[in-house]
Parts: structure tokens; sequence; C-alpha cells
């Protein structure tokens, strides 16, 4: 009997570039960060709007957090690819 060596299924540069959860992320962060920064610069009259609570660093704080779970979840749980996708004939196992 001999012994069948699997090839290990790589993912393109590509498909790991475009995937959906890096860039859904990274534009939590940077619109995150971009927030907190002017929740440090607002005003006692935009406070005063908004009843005393300051919204822009409360959410610019809540995006960076989703936006850094999103990342996480993207490193954490590569996507991977089918290694039978759809019309491919499957190998015969050898026993």
């Amino acid at each position: 009997m001999s012994e069948q060596k699997q090839t290990p299924v790589t993912q393109s540069a590509a498909a790991k570039l475009f995937d959906i959860r890096i860039m859904i992320g990274g534009l939590f962060v940077v619109y995150g960060l971009m927030l907190t920064i002017a929740g440090f610069f607002t005003s006692a009259a935009e406070l005063a709007k908004a009843a005393g609570i300051n919204m822009n660093l409360w959410l610019g704080i809540g995006m960076l957090i989703l936006g850094v779970l999103f990342l996480v979840w993207a490193k954490v749980n590569p996507n991977r690819p089918d290694p039978n996708p759809a019309g491919a004939k499957p190998r015969p196992s050898q026993h």
C-alpha cells in the first residue's frame, strides 16, 4: 500500500487581502480614531446639544472596539478555501 500525500490548499494573496472582515475592521478602526480624536475637542455648546453626552468620544471608542474585534476575528479564524470545490472530482481513497 502506498500513502498518498495530500498537498495543503494554499490561499491566494488576493483572497487574503480582500477578506471582507479585514476591510470592515479597518474602516471601523479609521473612523473610530477620527471620532475619538474629535471627541477630545468637543465644545461646551456641542455637549449641550447632546444632553451632556460626548457622542463623538463614545461612538469613536465603540467603533474602535468593533473594528479591532473584526480584525482579531479575521486573524484567529482565517478564510480557508474549500478543499473540494464544486465540479471537482473527489480523489479516490486508497485503502
